[in-house]
């Protein structure tokens, strides 16, 4: 239970590989959490078992499990860090706002681009308020994927009952 079947030194090896690969992965696929779908989440829940006995191999001793998890919680802190001090390390692993929505008028090619439908930001457009885009300055897709929807000058949110 306590015995290590595989070096500690390669438990952390693969962990840190994999903690970059996963990084990689979700940084291309660029949906954030609060915009999963439920395709989005089986995948990550697969992966994330995949992950999870690529880590420790077949070794299933406690201290394999420990040292896993805290590789992958340093890692977590290490990349917070390095991004909360160095602006191009934020942007590289969390991207920039989008523009979705300018003056009423839908960007197309940024919708295509992160593979958002016209119902998707219509839903955002509704709950900020709006029945249309007539009344819409900004939509933008922000960085932890949800869509932030500001209105025109003198146009207020209509409220429906």
């Amino acid at each position: 239970m306590f015995e290590l079947q595989t070096p500690w030194h390669e438990l952390v090896l693969r962990c840190t590989l994999l903690f970059c690969f996963i990084l990689t992965i979700l940084r291309i696929a660029n949906r954030e959490g609060g915009q999963l779908s439920p395709v989005d989440q089986v995948v990550l829940f697969t992966v994330g078992d995949l992950i999870a006995s690529a880590a420790i191999k077949n070794d299933d001793s406690l201290v394999a499990a420990f040292i896993a998890m805290s590789v992958f919680v340093g890692m977590s802190y290490i990349v917070n860090t390095l991004s909360y001090k160095f602006k191009p390390v934020a942007k590289a692993l969390q991207g920039a706002p989008l523009v979705l929505v300018h003056n009423g008028e839908i960007k197309w090619e940024n919708m295509e681009k992160e593979k958002i439908s016209k119902g998707e930001l219509m839903e955002s457009v509704r709950s900020a308020g709006h029945l249309s885009l007539a009344n819409v300055q900004v939509a933008m897709l922000e960085t932890n994927g949800t869509i932030s929807v500001i209105s025109k000058p003198n146009s207020e949110p209509q409220r429906t009952m």
